[in-house]
């Protein structure tokens, strides 16, 4: 769930990465709901949605320009604990996931509230991004960003509240004016030219080149020497913003792939400046590997997990399970079954991004042992016997293969049998051979059943 928020072409690059719901705020003459947007209104967001069918999980992402607009609360619809993940700086990433009572948008419901403080007159965008399935086989509605046949609408609505005038009185003299010729007067003025004693001398950045991924931030920071300058205000410039922006306070966001120069330059006027070369790196833009799979205790199954796009800088994953009792995960996503019961495996990115994708892995109990009613026979040539094969009762799958290793010896009425059941076996000539039960869950536990024909 992925999106960004602003009114320059750095933030046009971005929104042709993935599809979202857009909520405008103008400024400058324009309005939003017939209201206009100044330095100082208020603008609140609400996020509504209805679908086909309950959900049982979604993950998302709020994006905004925060050179723009300051975030001042969110808050989620409370139904069934849904929560938020973390905020940083034009992100705010939310969650919910719930299997015992899935979510119920059937009808149209508020899903959260966003409020922010404009920062300064310009036109903004509020967007949305995410990934949402239904509880019906966890089949997706939502798919990071684009909606499944229709079967979901959203609705982001915007309220904005101006900023209260404020009135200056400025009373008048009653005095009554001289209708002499005033006398010549001199006016003072200040010179708005900084002494060079108290001019800036040098600046120093935090770094002279740093990276960061697309979507995320870091913060420079510049020292001003000496400390005697009078005017220690920095003017903070990037050399494409398609590439990376800069705010007032020298936090860089990574836009697209690629290196740009942030520069910090003395408002004082000496012309003093620092660079620092920002590499910007591909990030993440989603993962998705199946939603729903199943492995057996003792077994192991690899899941695969999409990293998307090709050119994410970083693509490891951190893999985790849920129920660690139940299954177990390695590095690499190869599950072990422990013991009978659901999990969720989770494929968390490594690159900050915060996406991640979950797998409900359900483990199976495999037969532990296979009983015979009979481990050896002695029959005579033509003649026939029944052989009845039992699994331990908390084995999931109870069927059995059945097979005779010399089948010119003697032979098996079926090729599988169910637990509990009996299969006959026919001695066709002289000789010595084993009827072997398999297990067909990939277990491999098996029994022998030693035949002897006369």
């Amino acid at each position: 769930m992925k999106k960004v928020i602003s009114l320059s072409l750095a933030v046009v690059m971005l929104f042709a990465l993935c599809t979202a719901t857009f909520m405008s705020v103008s400024a400058e003459g324009d309005a939003v709901n017939s209201i206009s947007v100044k330095q100082g209104d208020k603008v609140t967001v609400n996020f509504y949605v209805t679908s086909d069918s309950k959900w049982e999980d979604f993950q998302g992402k709020l994006i905004y320009d925060y050179t723009g607009l300051r975030l001042k609360a969110f808050e989620m619809c409370t139904e069934n604990g849904m929560v938020i993940n973390t905020t940083q700086y034009g992100f705010v990433f939310y969650n919910g996931s719930s299997f015992s009572k899935p979510y119920n948008f059937t009808k149209e419901t508020l899903l959260y509230t966003a409020e922010f403080t404009v920062l300064k007159d310009g036109e903004y965008t509020v967007a949305n991004n995410w990934i949402v399935v239904d509880d019906v086989n966890s089949k997706p509605i939502v798919d990071h960003g684009p909606v499944i046949d229709n079967r979901l609408t959203d609705r982001m609505e915007s309220k904005v509240t101006p900023k209260p005038t404020v009135t200056t009185t400025t009373k008048t003299s009653s005095t009554a004016t001289s209708l002499t010729k005033p006398s010549s007067s001199v006016t003072s003025t200040t010179s708005s030219q900084t002494p060079s004693s108290d001019l800036v001398k040098t600046i120093t950045l935090n770094n002279d080149s740093a990276s960061v991924f697309t979507g995320q931030t870091i913060a420079l920071t510049a020292t001003v020497a000496p400390e005697t300058a009078a005017n220690k205000e920095i003017e903070w410039t990037t050399s494409n913003n398609l590439v990376a922006t800069v705010s007032h306070k020298g936090v860089v966001r990574g836009v697209s792939k690629g290196t740009a120069t942030i520069t910090a330059t003395a408002k004082d006027g000496s012309g003093v400046k620092a660079s620092c070369t920002v590499n910007v790196r591909q990030s993440v833009t989603s993962i998705t590997m199946k939603k729903t799979t199943s492995v057996y205790t003792k077994q192991k199954i690899t899941l695969k997990a999409t990293v998307s796009p090709s050119s994410a800088y970083n693509k490891t994953l951190l893999w985790s399970s849920s129920q660690k009792s139940v299954a177990k995960v390695t590095s690499a996503g190869v599950v072990t079954g422990l013991k009978a019961g659901k999990t969720n495996i989770k494929a968390t990115t490594k690159d900050g991004s915060k996406l991640y994708s979950i797998c409900k892995v359900t483990v199976r109990q495999a037969v532990k042992k296979i009983t015979l009613s009979k481990k050896k026979v002695t029959i005579k040539k033509g003649n026939k016997v029944k052989v009845k094969a039992k699994v331990d009762k908390a084995a999931y799958n109870k069927k059995m293969t059945v097979k005779a290793v010399n089948s010119k010896i003697a032979k098996v009425s079926s090729k599988t049998v169910k637990s509990g059941k009996a299969v006959t076996i026919t001695g066709l000539k002289k000789g010595n051979t084993k009827i072997k039960f398999t297990a067909k869950d990939g277990s491999k536990k098996s029994a022998i059943c030693k035949v002897t024909v006369n």
